[in-house]
């Protein structure tokens, strides 16, 4: 009866609240000038993972304390669309969702206000332009985060990474931000992991009804891509984040064995 209670308790906040910030969104969002529209909704994106965040009780740490978006791709490993959300409230960035993402109902244009970056791996001209507005977001000082296991996971291991995403570096020579994330909930609570079968609406009313969850963002050393293939670059960024998760998710495995 409780879960259920703040199930539904904190849907009547999310509804009202992804109302306001579209409804503030739109002068910024409808610019003349399109790299202002997309810088000006940096900080808008960050205000309304905030939001979600106080909403869901998610709790956002940052290793090393106070440390925030400092240039470079942004790469993490991946565990659901809960990422997209704590990612943003740690920095304010351009989404890079799937195309099919443009057709939903609502959703599809409430992602459109953010500018994103639209992803259509089935078109070689749709991927080569995808490319190209990597490198002008990440000219213009604009965080961008990539995903390269292609896939979520339960967040126990990290996948092999896979290379495209880190073609941008290599031929625009932008350093790499690698970062861990990790999380953590009470015992016996359903896990925020997208990574099954289970529909996205399931999920989310799973979602809903965790208590609290504590995230953990560990800001590792940056990588220089210069001089470095995507392979070269993809191989190094998956060892350095594969490495820190073992440590970081060995950590948090023994604390709440403690």
């Amino acid at each position: 009866m409780i879960k259920l209670f703040r199930r539904l308790y904190r849907l009547f906040l999310l509804v009202p609240w992804l109302a306001w910030m579209a409804l503030v969104s739109l002068k910024i969002s409808y610019q003349r000038d399109r790299w202002l529209a997309v810088q000006g909704m940096i900080g808008q994106i960050q205000k309304w993972a905030r939001g979600l965040l106080r909403i869901l009780n998610i709790r956002l740490i940052v290793h090393p304390e106070g440390v925030g978006y400092q240039g470079g791709l942004l790469v993490s490993n991946h565990m659901g669309y809960l990422d997209i959300v704590v990612h943003a409230a740690f920095s304010g960035m351009r989404f890079c969702p799937k195309s099919d993402v443009r057709s939903w109902p609502v959703m599809g244009w409430y992602v459109e206000l953010t500018h994103p970056i639209w992803i259509d791996r089935r078109s070689r001209l749709k991927s080569k332009e995808a490319l190209q507005e990597f490198c002008s977001t990440l000219e213009h000082g604009v965080p961008l985060i990539v995903y390269p296991e292609g896939t979520s996971t339960d967040g126990k291991q990290v996948l092999p990474f896979k290379t495209s995403s880190f073609e941008v570096a290599s031929t625009g020579g932008f350093a790499i931000q690698p970062i861990v994330t990790i999380y953590r909930v009470p015992e016996g609570a359903d896990s925020p992991c997208w990574y099954t079968d289970i529909g996205m609406v399931p999920h989310l009313w799973k979602l809903l009804g965790i208590p609290w969850i504590q995230c953990d963002i560990y800001v590792l050393p940056q990588i220089a891509a210069e001089g470095r293939t995507r392979k070269e670059l993809a191989d190094l960024t998956w060892k350095v984040i594969s490495e820190a998760h073992r440590k970081y998710f060995q950590q948090d495995e023994q604390t709440n064995k403690g």
